[in-house]
């Protein structure tokens, strides 16, 4: 199990298991990173990603909640996103570039510096995680 330590502030937001929130959590990225930031288009992209997988598949859809933590500093950007987790398999990287749908953690594992999964044992939460540097 990775450990991810922070060592620049962070700010977090809670969002509702819901389509709409996905948008919400890329202008909430995009307006804490500001314009011209060298990370700013690959952290959206994931944001969107990770955060449509959460409002999609996991026990946290239909209006349930949804946490996401946004730590930027000097050279990386660590994002974390929370939800219910589901009974089905955690998230995995598909080997499919062709494909229509299920590419959010390709393009994370292409993307980010490193990435990672936690599952709490208790309470069933699940998280994804991943940092993206410059």
């Amino acid at each position: 199990m990775v450990i991810v330590q922070r060592t620049f502030p962070a700010r977090s937001v809670t969002l509702r298991g819901v389509p709409r929130s996905v948008s919400a959590a890329r202008r909430g990225v995009r307006g804490l990173l500001g314009e011209g930031h060298p990370a700013s288009d690959d952290v959206v992209l994931l944001v969107s990603e990770v955060v449509t997988n959460a409002v999609v598949h996991s026990a946290s859809r239909d209006g349930g909640k949804v946490a996401m933590t946004v730590a930027a500093g000097p050279g990386s950007v660590l994002v974390e996103v929370s939800d219910a987790g589901s009974g089905a398999s955690a998230p995995h990287v598909r080997n499919e570039p062709e494909a229509e749908y299920g590419r959010g953690m390709f393009l994370v594992d292409l993307l980010a510096t490193r990435w990672g999964i936690r599952e709490e044992t208790t309470g069933g939460r699940r998280t994804v995680w991943f940092e993206v540097g410059f």
